[in-house]
This record gives structure tokens, C-alpha cells and sequence, in this order.
């Protein structure tokens, strides 16, 4: 007998406000829930809205102590003087983006999303575009999490932060590492927290329920996804040192 998460796609349903509000919630434990959300119109926007207040907000309470980190800690090949005369405009750049950051989410959400469609085309999967973007704003929120417990830490040793790393606490597997080793593979286990693990999971599981289609292919749908966000993040670490 095929598993639950193998059966017949979803009927998307219309909840009331309450419904609509905590719904997308379910993307944290369970997935056939979720992709009954996922299924509703308009399933991406709450989560969407959330991911973007919380990227925005966490990053413009963080623009002062990056303007201390970088005194504390100036930028190579920077001169103290040179970056006392950039300080105003390095902190107007840290707002722009933080400001910003809701249509950040949506661009990568959307290229992500493409990435999927790509997928679905080569493994013969029959999916909407707008069910890849739902889904994908909707998994969003894990990210969203770590992201919060990521600026509580921060704000707990604040008066600690000597680096623009610091700020950027991990909850990865390279905690695991020496302190010299190799920075490529530190980058790669970096990038895979639990948060980050819970989000591959969730995603692949949810797609499996929203299509119909087994595990292995959900999962292997999915997987540009996050192997694109690895890249990107590797990339990022590597070029901050």
C-alpha cells in the first residue's frame, strides 16, 4: 500500500482568516497539512510577508553593531581614517538592504522556484510554476527561524563582537572542525545546520504530498534548491575570510 505521502495531489481547500493565518505554520512538522496550504490561492503571500519583516527588521537592528565590528575590526587594506569617512554611507548601504530584503526573498524565491520547474521537466513530473513559489515561500519560514535565533545569539554577546564574522553566528556542522580546517569543507558543513537540514526535509516531504509522487523523486526535485543555496553561501563565507 502506497505511504500517504504518495497519493493523490492535493485538493486545495478555503479556510477562514484564523485558518489562512496559522496555517502556514504547518511547513514546520507536518507536511501533508502544509501542502494543503500550499494547494490555497494566495497560500505564498502571509508567509512571504513574515520572512521579509523578519529579514528586514533583524537586519536593521543589526546595522549598529556591524558599524562596531568593522571599527573594531576595519577591513583589509582599509585605513582607520578611511573608514571613520565611510562609516555614514556603510551604515545608509546596511539599511538600503535591510529595507530591501523582502524583494531580495522574492528574486532568489522565484529563481529557486525555476530551479524546480527545470527539475520537474527532466524527472517527467507534471507541477505549476506557482506551486513551486507557494512551496518555496512557505519552507522560507525555517530559514526565517534560524535567522531569528541567529540575532538572539547575537544580541546575548553583542558587547563581545570583535568581527563582521561574529555576527553571523553558526549553527552548523563545522562546529565540529578544528580551527584550521580546510576553509572549503568548513563553508560546505557550515551551511548545513539544523535548520538547514529540517528545511531540506520539510521541502521534499511537502512536494511529495502536494504531487503525489514519491519520496525519492520529491527529494530529488528539490535538491537544486539547496544545493544552489549551498553555493551561494560557500561562496559568501569564503569571500568574507
Amino acid at each position: 500500500m502506497q505511504d500517504e505521502l504518495s497519493q493523490s495531489t492535493i485538493t486545495p481547500e478555503t479556510p477562514g482568516f484564523g485558518g489562512r493565518l496559522l496555517g502556514m505554520f504547518n511547513i514546520f512538522i507536518d507536511p501533508f497539512s502544509a501542502a494543503k496550504f500550499v494547494a490555497m490561492e494566495w497560500s505564498w503571500v502571509a508567509p512571504l510577508v513574515l520572512n521579509g519583516l523578519i529579514i528586514g527588521i533583524t537586519g536593521w537592528l543589526n546595522v549598529p553593531l556591524v558599524l562596531r565590528a568593522m571599527l573594531r575590526n576595519p577591513p583589509r587594506g582599509m585605513a582607520a581614517e578611511q573608514l571613520e569617512k565611510a562609516l555614514p554611507t556603510i551604515a545608509l548601504t546596511q539599511k538600503i538592504a535591510a529595507v530591501a530584503s523582502p524583494i531580495i526573498v522574492i528574486a532568489v524565491l522565484a529563481l529557486f522556484a525555476g530551479l524546480m520547474a527545470a527539475a520537474c521537466v527532466v524527472l517527467d513530473v507534471r507541477a505549476k510554476y506557482r506551486d513551486h513559489f507557494a512551496l518555496l515561500s512557505n519552507a522560507s519560514l525555517i530559514g526565517a527561524l534560524q535567522q531569528v535565533a541567529g540575532f538572539v545569539v547575537v544580541r546575548l554577546r553583542s558587547g563581545e563582537v570583535q568581527s563582521l564574522k561574529e555576527l553571523r553566528p553558526g549553527f552548523g556542522l563545522d562546529l565540529l572542525l578544528s580551527g584550521e580546517a580546510n576553509k572549503l569543507l568548513s563553508a560546505i558543513l557550515g551551511y548545513f545546520s539544523i535548520f538547514t537540514v529540517w528545511y531540506i526535509v520539510m521541502l521534499g516531504l511537502t512536494f511529495a504530498c502536494l504531487h503525489g509522487v514519491s519520496k525519492g523523486k520529491a527529494f530529488g526535485i528539490t535538491a537544486p534548491v539547496w544545493v544552489a543555496g549551498m553555493v551561494f553561501a560557500v561562496i559568501g563565507s569564503l569571500a568574507a575570510g
